[in-house]
C-alpha cells in the first residue's frame, strides 16, 4: 500500500543537526469567550449556542426559482413541457440576470414561456450580499407532431415481438425526421439497447454491465420527458435498481405498481395481502418490451403468496443465477425470504436473508428475520 512520510524535525542542513519546529502556546481554556451574532446585539458563550440562534432567526435566505410548486434545486434544468408565465416564482432575490443581462423577473418569466428550444444561463442575486444562485435552463420542447412519430414507431419495434440490434437501429433511422424530439429518441434506443445487453439477445455486444450504462442513458434522458411512455420506462428501470416510488403516475401500468408497492411494503415488514384488489381494468392500449428478469419478477408478485408457495424452489434457483443482475437476484432472494416466512419456516428465511444483509434497501428486512431466528432458537 502507498504512504506518505513525513518528519517531525526540519533539517536545515547546517552541521546535520535538527530544528524542531517550535510548539504554539496552549491555549487557555479558562479564558471567557464571546461569539457575538453579526445580526442583532446577542453574544454567546459557545460556538453551537451562536451557530443554532444564526440559523433560528437570521437565516440565509437563498434566491430559489420554483416552476409551479416544484423547487429548482439543480443548477442544471432540462425543460421538455411549456412553461406557464404565471406559474413561475422567483424568491428571496434582488437582482435576476439573463445571459449576463439584468432583467425583470416578470420579463424572464415571459422570455422563458414563449422560447420552445433554446439555452440560457440565470443569476439570481439574493437580498443578503453573497447569496447566489446559477442555472443553466435548457428548452427542448418537442413538436407534438414529432412525438407521435417517435411513440408509433417505439409500438411498431414493440409489436414486432423480436428485439434485436437491427429492429433498435431502424427505429433511430425512422425518427431521423423528428429533430425536435431527439431527446426522446436517445432516451427510447438507449433503453432498448439496454434490454437486448441485459438479456444478451438479439445479436447486441454489449456486455451486461455496458446495458446498465444504457439504462442509466436512458434515465436520465426520460425522467425529464412528461409523457405516459416515458414515465412507464423510467419507473421500470427505477425498478430494476431497486428503487421502489410507486404514484399515482403509476396508474397506466398496474402491473408495475403492484410490484413496486410489493417489495416495498415486504422491506417495510407489512401486510403483503393488502395489495391486492380484484378490480377490471380494460386493455392495455400500448405495450413496452422488458427484460426477462423483470418481467420474472413482476410476474411473481403478481401471485398471492399461496399460490406463489408452488414456484419457491424455482424462485431460490434464480436468486443464485449468474446471468441475473445482483439486483435482480436480490430480489429474488427477497421473494424467497418472504415465501419462507409465510411457510412458517423463519430459519430459513433468514439463511436466505444473510445473502442481502448489506444491500443498502433490504438490510433492514434481513436483520429482522436474522433476529427473529435467533430469538426463536434462544
Amino acid at each position: 500500500m502507498p504512504y506518505l512520510p513525513y518528519y517531525d524535525n526540519i533539517d536545515p542542513g547546517q552541521g546535520g543537526s535538527a530544528m524542531v519546529i517550535p510548539e504554539y502556546p496552549p491555549f487557555d481554556l479558562s479564558r471567557y469567550q464571546r461569539f457575538p451574532c453579526q445580526k442583532c446585539e446577542s453574544e454567546f458563550t459557545s460556538y453551537e449556542a451562536w451557530f443554532q440562534h444564526r440559523f433560528e432567526f437570521h437565516p440565509l435566505l437563498r434566491p430559489t426559482l420554483f416552476l409551479g410548486t416544484r423547487e429548482i434545486t439543480s443548477p442544471r434544468l432540462i425543460v421538455t413541457a411549456p412553461l406557464n408565465a404565471d406559474q413561475m416564482r422567483i424568491v428571496n432575490t434582488m437582482e435576476c440576470w439573463l445571459d449576463e443581462r439584468k432583467v425583470g423577473i416578470a420579463s424572464l418569466a415571459q422570455t422563458l414561456a414563449k422560447t420552445r428550444a433554446g439555452f440560457f444561463k440565470v443569476k439570481l442575486l439574493g437580498e443578503q450580499p453573497g447569496l447566489q444562485s446559477d442555472y443553466e435552463i435548457s428548452i427542448e420542447i418537442p413538436a407534438d407532431a414529432d412525438v407521435l412519430r417517435v411513440e408509433s414507431e417505439f409500438q411498431r419495434v414493440t409489436r414486432a415481438g423480436v428485439l434485436s440490434v437491427v429492429s433498435v437501429n431502424q427505429f433511430i433511422q425512422n425518427t431521423l425526421e423528428a429533430r425536435t424530439a431527439r431527446r426522446y429518441v436517445d432516451g427510447l434506443a438507449a433503453y432498448l439497447y439496454g434490454v437486448l445487453a441485459k438479456d444478451q439477445k438479439g445479436d447486441t455486444h454489449l456486455t451486461q454491465q455496458q446495458g446498465r450504462a444504457r439504462l442509466n442513458e436512458a434515465l436520465q434522458n426520460l425522467s425529464e420527458i412528461g409523457r405516459p411512455l416515458a414515465t412507464t420506462i423510467t419507473a421500470i428501470i427505477n425498478f430494476q435498481c431497486n428503487a421502489f416510488a410507486s404514484n399515482d403516475s403509476l396508474a397506466a401500468a398496474p402491473r408495475l405498481r403492484l410490484a413496486m408497492d410489493w417489495f416495498e411494503a415486504a422491506r417495510r415488514g407489512q401486510d403483503l395481502s393488502t395489495l391486492y384488489r380484484d378490480e377490471t381494468r380494460p386493455a392495455p392500449t400500448s405495450h413496452v418490451l422488458l427484460d426477462a428478469a423483470t418481467d420474472e419478477l413482476l410476474s411473481w408478485v403478481a401471485l398471492r403468496l399461496t399460490k406463489l408457495r408452488e414456484q419457491a424452489k424455482f424462485i431460490e434457483r434464480r436468486a443464485r443465477q449468474d446471468d441475473w443482475l445482483p439486483e435482480d437476484r436480490t430480489k429474488a432472494k427477497v421473494v424467497a425470504t418472504v415465501l419462507a416466512e409465510f411457510e412458517g419456516d423463519v430459519m430459513r428465511a433468514a439463511q436466505i436473508a444473510r445473502g442481502f444483509r448489506h444491500d443498502p434497501v433490504f438490510g433492514n428486512l434481513a436483520e429482522r428475520l436474522i433476529a427473529k431466528s435467533k430469538d426463536m432458537g434462544a
